[in-house]
């Protein structure tokens, strides 16, 4: 299995996974034409693309799925809520769906399994979700407000995990572009995930399986790459000395402006 996460951020979130002749785009949330600009960045050929999954409706992961979904002719992987949710208009009858599926509902595309499940999100059916190829395992998780027991439980055994790391406490409450609301919202249960409760995940719930640990949906206003990076790594030298020789090498930011390096599974 191959991964890169074309753009993760504020401003859009895409990845892109391969396995065997599979390849499935998580997420649409950069323009039609900023999607192709990328995946072929990568190397990868946009109409090779097999299926599209959108893990909720929100513009940051849905706002190109038209335009992407006309252009290239994938099905879409999608909730009805979801689907509804995105206000495509007349644009809906126009997308062509893969499987019915749910935030509880198991489906298939080519050599990938996906197990999704609900997360705590303000979103109409917000999921994430492990998938599995060839005996690989990774875990996916951008937009929630913390890492719930059934998230800990799903992301056990994967060789590599996505994660939210949003915000900042100190740097979110200082921040002059946001408003007390915004910031309430984004603190809340059903928000976005500090990189104080990734540490905590990381410190109380990882497995340590994971060999590829990516934090994702960084806030480019109250956020840092680096405090996050430092946050993620403390946290795993804790728990030493189960895996804190190689927690420097494990931690990977996801970046909101490029392509990330392929990870290799």
């Amino acid at each position: 299995m191959r991964i890169c996460i074309l753009g993760s951020g504020s401003s859009g979130n895409a990845t892109l996974i391969v396995a065997g002749e599979t390849r499935v785009l998580i997420d649409c949330g950069l323009s039609g034409k900023e999607t192709m600009r990328r995946i072929q960045e990568a190397g990868e050929d946009p109409h090779k693309i097999n299926a599209i999954v959108i893990t909720h409706e929100h513009g940051d992961h849905a706002s190109g799925l038209h335009v992407i979904a006309k252009t290239i002719g994938a099905a879409v992987f999608i909730s009805t809520a979801t689907l509804n949710a995105c206000k495509l208009g007349d644009k809906v009858n126009k997308v062509k769906r893969g499987d019915a599926i749910s935030s509880a509902q198991d489906f298939e595309v080519g050599d990938f399994k996906f197990h999704p499940f609900t997360i705590p999100h303000d979103a109409a059916d917000p999921f994430a979700f492990t998938v599995e190829a060839d005996g690989i395992k990774i875990g996916m998780a951008v937009d929630l407000g913390y890492y719930h027991g059934l998230a800990a439980e799903r992301f056990r055994e994967c060789d590599a995990l996505i994660l939210e790391s949003n915000y900042e406490t100190d740097m979110l409450r200082a921040c002059t572009y946001y408003p007390w609301s915004l910031k309430q919202r984004i603190m809340g249960r059903h928000g976005h995930t500090s990189n104080d409760e990734l540490a905590r995940f990381l410190r109380d719930d990882f497995d340590g399986r994971a060999h590829h640990i990516v934090l994702a949906h960084l806030s480019q206003n109250s956020n840092h790459p680096e405090v996050a990076r430092l946050a993620a790594i403390q946290a795993l030298q804790e728990r030493a000395p189960l895996f804190s020789s190689n927690a420097e090498s494990r931690v990977k930011i996801a970046n909101y402006a490029a392509p990330t390096p392929w990870i290799e599974l």
